[in-house]
């Protein structure tokens, strides 16, 4: 059984973040740990981004350790340390490391694009919204065929089980 640890970024939307989450369990995702990295300005949508991922983990028997990491506005430099901190610990610990860029802004996904890349990687995902009427509401709630995923690694089944 592959170990996953999950590395989300969290920009403008929740929704989008959780949302991703959320459509990744639903075919058969896990991860035993979930990161959720933000700068500063978004550091208030914190607990109920942790309070929705834990939910939807428990639904699904899950309980994956959650931590977060705030880095400064526009802090491409200190993101990109961070991510090279975590992502060799991670490696160190015998984690595949699942990264969803859906909700984050460009100074974090480049620097997590740009780390990521050295280090065993299950997959990179992004999901889409065809029709902006729908941007906070629940996965359930949005019809499926307007939220596609992309694994930029191959299927979204693969490397996430």
């Amino acid at each position: 059984m592959v170990k996953v640890a999950y590395v989300t970024l969290l920009g403008r939307s929740p929704w989008a973040l959780v949302n991703t989450y959320y459509k990744l369990l639903t075919r058969g995702g896990k991860a035993e740990k979930i990161y959720v990295f933000t700068e500063e300005r978004y550091r208030h949508n914190l607990p109920k981004v942790v309070a929705a991922l834990s939910a939807l983990s428990e639904a699904y028997n899950l309980h994956p350790e959650i931590e977060t990491v705030v880095v400064p506005d526009y802090g491409f430099f200190v993101a990109d340390e961070r991510f090279r901190e975590l992502f060799s610990k991670l490696e160190d610990e015998g984690y595949r490391i699942g990264l969803d860029i859906t909700s984050g802004r460009k100074a974090l996904v480049a620097a997590a694009i740009v780390q990521i890349k050295e280090f065993p990687v299950a997959f990179i995902v992004y999901m889409g919204l065809h029709d902006t009427e729908f941007p906070d509401r629940p996965y359930m709630m949005i019809p499926t065929h307007m939220q596609p995923i992309k694994n930029f690694l191959g299927d979204v089944s693969e490397g996430n089980q």
